[in-house]
């Protein structure tokens, strides 16, 4: 063979690996020019821009039925959870079929199959509807599992087998506007799940109090009881305590809605008076009968 032929013949080592190096360039730069998995923040700020959209359309309802209705308090809580159905309704509807919410239209997401990148179908949507209660009812660890995914999926990502990506690109100054807002949103709605959840004037302090006081009414009904026995008022929990059939269930109510300091019995001939604090955040005291 001569020269010239065994120069056809001869490989180039350094050709071969520049192709190399220049084909996985190009395939790092398709990747990062396909759609990309959307960040928490941004998803979280379409969350509360969809949240307060419906907020505000159920908030004009309930104004619109407090004005002729006066609902008690259990009554108040069911109203107040009944929030969940228009967004259960509002997310399933505009997830399926390749729609997308305004907050994600806004902030520039969309909600695909995991596997294949197609739209959800109308019961895989309700199923991630839905799947949001459940992120929230478990003291919202539900969404905490878009900080440590890969994906960023959150509990009604793996419930309905879908993932969050980016549906349009985002430049520099978008993405950060984006990430401050979240991390505002996130703090502020950290603080008011916190106050509504323990705080001092949150709805699950009044009801310990509406608790308590309805136990005074019934150590007060239990004291007409013993009246109508013995003839006399006590200032004996005790006594009154085996007078409701039940005394053990009853001690353990006193101690679960009442605190033990500062409960007290006042007994006359013609009356009593029972004062005691309820166990909130400010042991708020209560009296029966009321002043």
């Amino acid at each position: 063979m001569t020269e010239e032929n065994q120069a056809e013949h001869r490989i180039n080592i350094m050709d071969t690996q520049t192709d190399l190096l220049q084909t996985q360039t190009e395939t790092e730069e398709s990747r990062q020019d396909g759609p990309q998995v959307a960040g928490v923040m941004e998803r979280f700020v379409a969350l509360m821009i969809d949240a307060g959209l419906v907020l505000v359309g159920y908030q004009i309802f309930l104004w619109v039925l407090l004005k002729f209705y006066a609902p008690q308090l259990e009554q108040i809580i069911w109203l107040a959870l009944g929030v969940l159905i228009p967004f259960i309704i509002y997310e399933t509807i505009f997830t399926c079929g390749g729609r997308s919410t305004l907050g994600k239209k806004l902030v520039g997401i969309a909600v695909v199959d995991v596997n294949t990148g197609e739209p959800l179908g109308f019961f895989r949507s309700f199923v991630r509807a839905v799947g949001y209660v459940f992120s929230g009812a478990i003291l919202m660890c539900g969404f905490l599992l878009a900080f440590v995914d890969d994906h960023h999926r959150a509990l009604q990502d793996f419930l309905a087998g879908s993932v969050v990506m980016q549906a349009r690109p985002k430049g520099f100054f978008e993405k950060v506007l984006l990430t401050c807002t979240g991390s505002l949103f996130v703090m502020i709605f950290s603080f008011s799940l916190y106050s509504q959840l323990f705080g001092a004037g949150s709805w699950v302090q009044k009801r310990l109090v509406l608790q308590a006081k309805d136990h005074l009414e019934q150590i007060g009904y239990l004291q007409e009881v013993h009246r109508t026995y013995f003839g006399v008022y006590t200032n004996d929990l005790l006594r009154l305590s085996l007078l409701s059939g039940d005394p053990v269930q009853f001690q353990r109510d006193t101690q679960k809605v009442l605190d033990r300091k500062g409960f007290k019995i006042g007994v006359s001939e013609k009356g009593y008076k029972i004062t005691a604090r309820a166990r909130d955040a400010r042991k708020t005291p209560v009296y029966y009968p009321s002043r």
